[in-house]
């Protein structure tokens, strides 16, 4: 059965959640997992309701293979899935690790096809009647993916995909390998398949030029079922779609994953931050540490007497915390504000005189700390008050 009307009934439902932070995620260059960390970022991810966890490729050895059986003991609710070449050497390595749900990945544009592997477009046929075959036959759950996507002819991967379906896979992967579609393209790419198609489709953008996230999120809108995610954007180059991002956003903008705990998500951002080395950007979304913190006089004046005007939700929703700081911008208002936390009381020409002195000495020095002055500062207005009282003593 053709859903012709695919894209209408996929906004109905939360997309499913295809983490693959243990597979392309630990690709970014100079990363790598102990099997210790495999094991609680894949059951911190389980515990978040992901419904799909790409563990890794059982091919690369044994230590590979033995994350896979580790899981399987915990009875987790999440599909583990391994990623496949679609070759024989991968499947029965897969195989003899007792893995149910595999993946099998296809370059399907011509630069891979006559470059990468040195094969035409009949041997991805003929390899995937035999593969996938024989993975059926054992009782597997197969999923495809078309590596290259957005390199790829269309109509020639419909044609891969419907050969697919009519084999028996459950699942094919769209993947836009270098990042290089838009959203515009996304739509008109995605809606395009998931008319030929009836099965779920998988969509697996790149970060190389900032849009993996929207498009992720035209990729929903327009028909695909499942989107592949990573803790942090984590993967190859500028890396995947971030899970916390995408979620985020169908969170706050488009009213899904209604009941995902964030706070959670992030904790759980941070202990692969720790594994990895590389701390979060300051100015991460949503879970970076300045993301909530204003210097602005505009801004904080505004939000002094609305958080709304500046901020769209409170930051608590995230497990961040609101914070104001002394700068070049910022304002008598803020300065107020910001002295009441410190105990102190300063007015308007007290705040204008320190806005003033602030303004010299930042046009002709670097690393000011503003901070530390307007503390001393604070210092100074607290010993003038008290010499004033002894003097009218």
């Amino acid at each position: 059965m053709i859903y012709t009307d695919k894209s209408n009934y996929n906004l109905r439902c939360n997309p499913l959640l295809l983490d693959t932070t243990l597979r392309d995620g630990e690709q970014s260059p100079g990363l790598y997992f102990t099997h210790d960390e495999k094991i609680e970022l894949a059951l911190n991810l389980n515990s978040l309701g992901v419904d799909i966890i790409e563990v890794g490729t059982p091919s690369m050895g044994i230590e590979e293979q033995t994350v896979f059986e580790s899981l399987k003991k915990q009875n987790l609710t999440a599909k583990i899935l391994a990623w496949n070449r679609l070759i024989e050497s991968d499947l029965y390595a897969s195989l003899n690790a007792d893995i149910e749900n595999l993946h099998f990945s296809v370059p399907t544009s011509a630069i891979h096809l006559n470059s990468k592997i040195k094969k035409d477009e009949s041997w991805i046929l003929h390899q995937m009647d035999k593969i996938i075959t024989i993975a059926l036959k054992e009782g597997c759950t197969v999923s495809l993916g078309a590596e290259d996507s957005s390199r790829s002819d269309v109509d020639f991967l419909i044609s891969i995909f419907q050969h697919a379906e009519a084999l028996g896979v459950t699942r094919i992967r769209y993947a836009d390998t270098l990042g290089i579609l838009t959203p515009e393209k996304t739509a008109k790419i995605i809606s395009k398949i998931t008319s030929k198609i009836s099965i779920p489709i998988d969509f697996h953008a790149h970060n190389d030029f900032g849009l993996a996230t929207a498009n992720s999120l035209a990729a929903w809108k327009h028909g695909a079922d499942v989107i592949s995610c990573s803790l942090l954007g984590y993967g190859e180059r500028a890396g995947n779609t971030a899970l916390e991002e995408f979620v985020g956003m169908m969170h706050f903008l488009e009213n899904r994953f209604e009941k995902f705990n964030l706070i959670k998500l992030k904790s759980i951002c941070e202990k692969l931050s720790q594994f990895s080395s590389r701390p979060i950007s300051p100015y991460k979304p949503l879970f970076g540490r300045d993301v909530f913190t204003h210097e602005s006089g505009i801004h904080v004046d505004g939000l002094i007497k609305a958080s709304q005007n500046y901020q769209f939700f409170p930051p608590e929703n995230v497990g961040g915390k609101q914070y104001f700081i002394v700068g070049k911008h910022s304002g008598k208002s803020a300065l107020r504000t910001i002295a009441q936390t410190y105990s102190h009381t300063i007015d308007d020409n007290q705040a204008d005189q320190f806005i003033q002195n602030l303004h010299r000495k930042m046009a002709n020095q670097k690393n000011i700390n503003s901070t530390t002055l307007f503390l001393d500062f604070l210092k100074e207005v607290v010993h003038n008050d008290c010499s004033e009282s002894e003097n009218e003593r």
